[in-house]
């Protein structure tokens, strides 16, 4: 789906590409004739066209590595590709001219060698000239989404900080003990805050281990009133997914739904889908959800890091209430 809309994004590049070759073509020979100007404009809109529509398909699947090489490699891959493109575009042309008529296959060799260098040129030309354009507007938009990201964090952390402690200081008259080892745990929790601070995902086995914490602290808490459950594959627990995703779930379901409390994890054909479940009652709609709220930072969180291969949905199932996150599944590096 992604891809498609970034092919779609850069069809007018191929449009314009197409139409400025056969239009600068067709005005070098303004001064020979009506017939050069034709034979001009067929010959630049044949080259470009097949050269256009092969950057179309083969620039993007370069680009989607780019970001993760060095610039000076990135950028002899990018060079090297078009001067490919260029190449092949070049003969797809030849051939299908040659096929209609429009020249004799006795020339295509002549044809091919004497325009090679002018096309190549232009083609490095305009590809490196939209690679730039494109590598701008992604350094931009993964700034516009750290920033976001960074901002949304802001607000997640010290609102489960300050939910964690008012759990602790409930305890500390009646439970000194617990209140030891809940205070134990918050370090945990709040150590795990700080190594995560810089990064966008983290390994599930890491928040499974966040969020079994948090659990234990609310546990601790309400005793008998809460029990929970963790039910994920061993396969699954290196794959990545955002610091307090799952932990933001649970706190949900602690605060708003019932005394039970499932975890889930399975791989859904590639993607990695976690549930929570709680015997509550949950929302009754997707619009229901006030801004602030955890689940709407945790789906503003989503859409910074994977735009729209992420999901996040809820609803009632099974007598109870279940939000459900939806990932592309990618191992932890």
């Amino acid at each position: 789906m992604r891809a498609m809309t970034r092919r779609r994004r850069r069809l007018p590049y191929v449009l314009a590409f197409v139409t400025a070759t056969a239009t600068t073509l067709m005005l070098t020979s303004v001064a020979e004739g009506w017939r050069s100007i034709a034979v001009n404009f067929v010959y630049g809109f044949a080259y470009s066209a097949c050269i256009g529509c092969l950057g179309w398909l083969i620039l993007p699947r370069v680009g989607r590595y780019a970001p993760r090489i060095h610039p000076a490699v990135r950028w002899t891959i990018v060079v090297v590709a078009t001067v490919a493109i260029a190449i092949v575009g070049s003969l797809i042309a030849l051939a299908l001219m040659s096929a209609v008529g429009f020249i004799s296959w006795s020339g295509f060799w002549l044809g091919f060698w004497r325009n090679l260098r002018f096309t190549i040129v232009v083609t490095i030309v305009i590809g490196v000239g939209i690679s730039l354009y494109e590598s701008m507007r992604y350094r931009l938009q993964y700034e516009a989404a750290q920033a976001r990201l960074s901002s949304l964090e802001s607000r997640i952390h010290p609102h489960f900080l300050f939910n964690t402690l008012n759990s602790i200081s409930a305890l500390i008259p009646d439970d000194p003990a617990a209140a030891e080892r809940m205070t134990e745990r918050l370090a945990a929790l709040l150590r795990f805050s700080l190594d995560s601070t810089d990064r966008q995902t983290v390994p599930l086995e890491h928040e499974l281990k966040i969020t079994t914490d948090y659990l234990e602290i609310e546990k601790t808490r309400f005793g008998s009133r809460l029990n929970y459950s963790i039910d994920v594959p061993a396969e699954l627990k290196h794959v990545e997914v955002p610091p307090f995703s799952l932990q933001t779930l649970v706190e949900n379901s602690v605060k708003y739904g019932g005394g039970e409390i499932r975890v889930s994890a399975r791989n859904g054909n590639g993607r990695v889908e976690l549930n929570v479940w709680d015997s509550g009652t949950g929302f009754a709609t997707q619009k229901e959800i006030p801004a602030g709220h955890g689940l709407s930072n945790l789906r503003s969180r989503l859409e910074a890091i994977w735009g729209v291969s992420a999901t996040l949905e809820y609803g009632q199932e099974n007598s109870g209430a279940n939000v459900r996150i939806s990932l592309p599944m990618r191992p932890a590096r």
